[in-house]
C-alpha cells in the first residue's frame, strides 16, 4: 500500500471544498489496515464488526474523495 502523493492530496483539496487533510489521512490509515489484518483472523466473530465498520468507513470517504 503506497500513501497518496502530495500532488494527488493537493488535487482532492482544490477540488473538492469540504474535504479536509485529517479525511485524507484516515483514508490511508484504513486503507493500510486493511493490509494488515489476516484474512482468516477477519472472519473471527469479534473482528466482523470492526472489519465492516472499516469497509463502511473507507467507502464513505472513497466516495467523498474521489467523486468525480
Amino acid at each position: 500500500m503506497e500513501p497518496l502523493k502530495p500532488q494527488i492530496k493537493e488535487k482532492i483539496l482544490d477540488a473538492i471544498p469540504d474535504a479536509n487533510p485529517e479525511e485524507i489521512q484516515e483514508y490511508e490509515r484504513l486503507l493500510a489496515e486493511r493490509f494488515t489484518v489476516d484474512p482468516d483472523l477477519a472472519t473471527a466473530p469479534d473482528a466482523l464488526d470492526a472489519h465492516d465498520a472499516r469497509e463502511k468507513r473507507l467507502e464513505e470517504l472513497h466516495k467523498k474523495l474521489f467523486r468525480k
